[in-house]
């Protein structure tokens, strides 16, 4: 429901001209995947974390869904896919 919230919310807030297309679009002007890497040392020090493995979601065989690591490994996935929005990752912690 949260998708259709922030679609209903760029609805209401698009500025005069711009295309209906623009709603739709999720495309963001930076890599996430980058900019959460280029985060780890710092996120490791302030919250005292031995480990952060990021995964970037794609679409893999037969439609189901695959995380990969940055280098190309694949990782069991700890969030609910269905619940994620485009344009903010989810978070998981395990303790290991």
């Amino acid at each position: 429901m949260v998708f259709i919230q922030e679609m209903k919310r760029g609805l209401m807030q698009r500025q005069q001209g711009a295309p209906m297309s623009s709603i739709l679009d999720r495309t963001l002007i930076f890599d996430e995947f980058e900019t959460l890497d280029s985060a780890i040392p710092f996120i490791k020090r302030s919250a005292g974390i031995a480990e952060i493995i990021i995964v970037e979601l794609s679409i893999g065989e037969g439609g189901s869904f695959e995380g990969k690591s940055k280098h190309g490994e694949k990782v069991e996935m700890l969030v609910a896919v269905d619940k994620t929005i485009p344009g903010q990752p989810s978070l998981a912690f395990e303790n290991i």
